[in-house]
């Protein structure tokens, strides 16, 4: 089964093909350009973010475009999470392909379950362009219900019983560009810190990595992130910002815990846990600030 992908961020596909890749060996995924004018390459099955294909509210003229783009193929369409004019849809027209409606933020299971239920649908040959387009059917996937089992205990910094949440004031941090930090080059950021910043969130995780077994930070109730880092993966349903938080207060950071998870049931747990995977090396460039990566290629080689 050949995937094509448009319309995500860089950091997203990757996640994505990553995914796949694990979930399903068999299938082989390819990015293709975001742009609405710009053909989408030949392949069995799509995955589009509407939003980023420039399709953020549907419109008849905006079907027209992504149904002639599609081919007739099926596809899995990514809608924002408060976006309802793509659920709208009516039935008239969806023999002719199968497309499936996922909304923002979805889980692996919820993603798999789209991916499958699309899949189902045969191809069939490609509508006629038409002055106005009926609404087509799409079936919505609804979100796994996440279920969280006891983890191993490892002792770790004390906690506190302060939940974290996304409403959290926390400090912008500077964009950059999608890059790449494996655990050896984490570990030499880490010692150029400045002493006088707060690290204490990333030391911890340093600390971790350095086991090379698999574990789960605990931030709050609700928000979890798995690492494995033999794998070099992370699953996470904590929002950027709250982590961008840990990164930058000591004291946040001190609130969080972190314990050991089976090496067997590390993947199957994430996936009970409905969170989001994406590669390890992605997830470390992300912790450090725009300036720290900055530093000089010196540090680079040492690692």
């Amino acid at each position: 089964m050949n995937v094509a992908l448009t319309g995500l961020t860089p950091r997203e596909a990757l996640a994505l093909e990553m995914l796949i890749g694990k979930m399903l060996p068999d299938w082989r995924c390819s990015v293709a350009s975001a742009s609405p004018q710009a053909a989408l390459p030949p392949a069995d099955l799509y995955v589009v973010d509407l939003t980023g294909r420039g399709l953020s509210r549907w419109s008849e003229a905006g079907q027209s475009s992504l149904l002639q783009a599609l081919g007739g193929a099926p596809a899995v369409l990514i809608a924002s999470a408060f976006d309802q004019t793509w659920s709208t849809l009516e039935a008239q027209n969806m023999k002719h392909q199968s497309l499936t409606l996922l909304r923002k933020p979805y889980g692996i299971e919820d993603m798999r379950a789209a991916l499958k239920q699309a899949a189902a649908g045969r191809p069939k040959p490609v509508m006629p362009p038409a002055a106005v387009v009926a609404p087509v059917a799409v079936a919505a996937v609804a979100p796994a219900t996440p279920v969280a089992p006891a983890a191993a205990h490892v002792p770790a910094p004390p906690t506190a019983a302060a939940a974290v949440d996304s409403s959290w004031p926390v400090p912008a941090m500077p964009a950059v560009e999608i890059g790449e930090l494996t655990s050896a080059q984490f570990q030499v950021r880490l010692k150029a810190l400045p002493p006088s910043e707060p690290h204490r969130f990333l030391r911890q995780l340093g600390q971790a990595l350095a086991l090379r077994r698999p574990f789960e930070v605990r931030v709050s109730f609700l928000n979890r992130l798995i690492f494995n880092p033999g794998e070099r993966w992370v699953a996470s349903n904590t929002p950027t910002s709250v982590i961008q938080g840990l990164c930058q207060s000591d004291e946040l950071a001190a609130a969080t815990s972190i314990d050991a998870v089976d090496e067997k049931d590390v993947m199957a747990r994430a996936q009970r846990l409905d969170l989001q995977l994406q590669p390890l090396e992605v997830f470390l460039w992300s912790l450090m600030p725009a300036r720290r990566l900055q530093q000089s290629a010196s540090l680079q080689k040492a690692s």
